[in-house]
């Protein structure tokens, strides 16, 4: 089995919706590193021929990992908020944030659930999703459903909850729409 801790990076485009993505980085990656060798599964670079770059993009190479894995992010990681989204706010840590940033973050929450859910089809899989906007979150202290993040991750890894029992999301908005602001690390929001 897996643990993975952040690193669900999303295919997305940036605030500024221009031609410098992620995305586009990881395919200039995928060639600066010559990963036409040996480092990417071959099944996964067979499913996207045009795009090899995908198979070290979580959406995408995700249904080629055969390990059942527990996966531990945050749908608004801190991270992605400043790489990956861009959110000027959150680039420059200037806060409060617009309202079209706030807007912003907020599809991207949304986003992450949307390219999150094939990892919840697979049975074997589980997951701990917080709301807080956090990069290296304080998993130790972060709980749902009256349980801590590791609470849960024991669960599943003992075979105690399965299937769709075994994932847990934080519903609410950023930081818990205000419940985590205070304790949790999380960055703040708006």
């Amino acid at each position: 089995t897996a643990a993975p801790v952040v690193g669900y990076f999303l295919d997305h485009d940036d605030f500024a919706h221009d031609n410098k993505t992620y995305t586009d980085e990881m395919a200039y990656i995928y060639h600066m590193q010559n990963l036409t060798v040996g480092a990417l599964k071959q099944e996964c670079l067979d499913a996207y021929k045009d795009k090899p770059h995908y198979c070290f993009m979580s959406p995408h190479m995700q249904q080629f990992v055969k390990v059942p894995y527990f996966m531990f992010n945050s749908k608004y990681d801190a991270w992605q908020m400043n790489n990956i989204l861009r959110a000027p706010c959150y680039a420059s840590n200037k806060h409060p944030c617009s309202k079209e940033e706030q807007n912003a973050v907020l599809q991207y929450g949304k986003d992450f659930l949307a390219q999150f859910a094939p990892v919840q089809k697979e049975s074997q899989n589980g997951a701990m999703i917080t709301s807080c906007i956090c990069h290296g979150c304080q998993w130790a202290e972060t709980s749902l459903e009256n349980r801590t993040s590791y609470q849960h991750y024991a669960a599943w890894h003992a075979g105690n909850d399965t299937g769709a029992a075994a994932i847990h999301i934080d519903t609410r908005g950023p930081n818990g729409d205000g419940a985590l602001d205070k304790g949790y690390g999380c960055m703040p929001f708006p």
